[in-house]
């Protein structure tokens, strides 16, 4: 029984070997398929929220504006002034897209428009063409030119005004014979006119705002209507 005691101790050490060469062998297997499952290292694609900087979105880009809406169309208003070397006044007179005029030198060129105001392009002529009107107008003012005779052309500017000043039409039957009349009124208060009788021209009488009843032609009274641009001008 001796003789078996030193191998049975070797038996031993040998199994107690394999074993440990068993666990080594499954620890480094797990540890390689651990390593095969995990990720390749990288950059971390890991965002701290709290440390970003708000970019705002773009703004919408602002839609076009419509040329005519630009400036706010002018619903209602009188416009007088002169043009620029007071070679004649003008009056002039809108109302809902509508506009009408008159130009006089006070002594014996006149003429009576009518034309339209669209957005604050303004657009006025006479019957027969031969005076025309073109220009802007807003809330304060009238400018542009008038152009007489298809040829000459003056500048003007006529200021906004509100009532007594403005444009005026005046009519009468002066010994049978029909007469009219416009009147040129501006904010300071200066009057110009022309009568018109039978085909002639002469300075208008003096018109006084605050009592338009008051005006007469050699003796005739003399019918006087602040115009607007609702009014019509121009016998067709």
């Amino acid at each position: 029984m001796k003789r078996y005691a030193p191998l049975l101790t070797l038996a031993a050490m040998a199994a107690l070997g394999a074993g440990f060469l068993i666990a080594n062998t499954l620890s480094q297997r797990d540890a390689a398929q651990q390593s095969a499952a995990a990720p390749a290292a990288g950059p971390s694609t890991v965002v701290d929220l709290a440390r970003l900087t708000p970019v705002p979105a773009p703004a919408a880009a602002a839609p076009a504006e419509d040329a005519g809406a630009a400036s706010e169309a002018v619903t209602e208003k009188a416009y007088a002034g002169w043009t620029a070397g007071r070679e004649a006044s003008v009056a002039i007179a809108v109302k809902d897209g509508r506009a009408v005029a008159y130009v006089c030198d006070g002594k014996a060129m006149e003429a009576w428009l009518e034309g339209s105001l669209r957005g604050d392009q303004l657009t006025l002529e006479s019957k027969d063409g031969s005076t025309t009107i073109t220009g802007t107008a807003d809330g304060s003012s009238s400018t542009g030119t008038v152009k007489t005779n298809g040829e000459e052309a003056w500048s003007y500017t006529a200021e906004g005004v509100d009532a007594p000043a403005g444009l005026y039409e005046g009519r009468a039957d002066v010994r049978g014979v029909a007469t009219r009349v416009g009147w040129v009124v501006t904010g300071d208060g200066e009057v110009t006119g022309v009568a018109s009788a039978a085909g002639e021209r002469r300075p208008a009488p003096v018109l006084d705002p605050a009592n338009p009843g008051g005006v007469t032609i050699d003796g005739a009274p003399v019918e006087v209507t602040a115009l607007d641009g609702g009014s019509t001008v121009i016998r067709r």
